[in-house]
């Protein structure tokens, strides 16, 4: 059975959202590492700019296998853990609206194009024909009644 069109969809947005956020990443080091350095609560524990660079590393690794398992392997383990990660990732974007080291400018721009991206994507995983590939039952060939 092939893919069906939402989860093919759910492939785009999705990794696209893994690609953008990772431009994003890369492209507001110079303000991420800023502020790092001008925070003495990251100092006093110990925390600079690897640590922030190991935290992405392991957020990417965990969107790629949680990826992986939904629409490789069509786990709705997966699924449903892809959609509670989803609704965390949201009160943070809403919970760092006002936190200084936050995302600001062009880099909060980005977070919440990257949302709505994924908020879409998950709108794919919840499609009728979505649910054929999850419960692992081919959908049926309407030629079979002519």
């Amino acid at each position: 059975m092939g893919k069906p069109d939402s989860i093919i969809w759910f492939d785009r947005l999705f990794l696209g959202t893994l690609v953008l956020g990772t431009l994003n990443f890369i492209f507001g080091w110079n303000d991420v590492s800023a502020k790092v350095a001008a925070s003495p609560e990251f100092a006093a524990v110990g925390f600079g700019t690897g640590f922030i660079v190991a935290m992405f590393a392991v957020g990417m690794a965990i969107n790629l296998v949680v990826w992986y398992f939904t629409s490789v392997r069509a786990s709705n383990v997966a699924k449903w853990i892809l959609t509670v990660f989803f609704a965390i990732g949201l009160f943070s974007i809403v919970g760092n609206l006002n936190n200084p080291l936050g995302p600001q400018g062009l880099q909060l721009g980005i977070t919440f194009i990257t949302a709505i991206m994924q908020g879409a994507a998950i709108y794919m995983l919840f499609r009728p024909d979505s649910a054929a590939w999850f419960s692992r039952k081919p959908p049926v060939d309407p030629d079979t009644f002519r």
